[in-house]
């Protein structure tokens, strides 16, 4: 208080009243700052946003009517969400045709071992082939596995539609064994989402654009972009 009270005072120009000083605050004070608060999009975003993945998911769904084309719709698909929710704008669909009609024959061989995969898991489930519980849960595991491997091989083409699908597996195989949930935590969502479209048959083109979805967010926390194709990174 003394201090306070001690400081000089001035006198006025008009009559010579004082006047108490102007003390400058003290330099290099660091007041609190507050964060700025993080732009979430609105309802309005989101909308467009689930509104954009079902209609992917029902173009991928036609697409891949003929069965050996499951794996070209699912790259295009793959594709054309990751363009989505990093651009905020579906991509132009030229290429993602373009895309699509030189994956066909390359993926005709994943499209075999997956029908053959689910062939085999209905023959043990229904005891038609030896072996019951314990080799319908290994067989089942080893489904899931390689369903993960995929699902990240499809990221990888995604986030670059030139990347040949062998760099793709070589690069998923990688993710998933040097971290094995990277791979098992998309095949997890995987099999919720066959499950819900079993339960659900109409909401199969829905399932299929939102599972896309999730698979790039998961893979984007779980296996970031690195190295596919001799130092090539794929667009992130």
């Amino acid at each position: 208080m003394t201090r306070f009270f001690s400081r000089p005072l001035a006198a006025s120009a008009a009559g010579g009243a004082p006047a108490l000083t102007s003390t400058p605050e003290p330099a290099g004070m660091d007041w609190p700052r507050e964060d700025e608060p993080e732009l979430r999009p609105d309802w309005r975003e989101r909308f467009a946003l689930g509104t954009d993945l079902a209609l992917i998911g029902i173009v991928v769904t036609a697409a891949a009517l003929p069965v050996l084309t499951l794996t070209a719709a699912l790259a295009a698909g793959s594709t054309a969400v990751h363009h989505r929710y990093r651009e905020g704008r579906l991509p132009a669909f030229r290429p993602l045709l373009r895309q699509y009609g030189r994956s066909v024959l390359p993926g005709i061989p994943f499209v075999v071992v997956a029908v053959l995969l689910l062939i085999d898991l209905m023959a043990l489930a229904r005891g038609l082939v030896p072996g019951g519980t314990p080799v319908l849960l290994i067989t089942g595991g080893v489904a899931c596995l390689l369903a993960g491997m995929a699902t990240l091989a499809l990221v990888a083409v995604g986030r670059d539609p030139d990347t040949p699908w062998r760099a793709a597996l070589s690069w998923a195989w990688s993710r998933m064994s040097a971290r094995p949930w990277s791979a098992i935590a998309p095949a997890l969502a995987g099999v919720l989402a066959f499950f819900l479209a079993l339960s659900v048959p109409a909401t199969i083109p829905l399932v299929i654009g939102f599972h896309l979805f999730a698979a790039h967010v998961i893979s984007d926390r779980l296996a970031p972009p690195s190295s596919i194709r001799g130092g090539h990174h794929p667009s992130a």
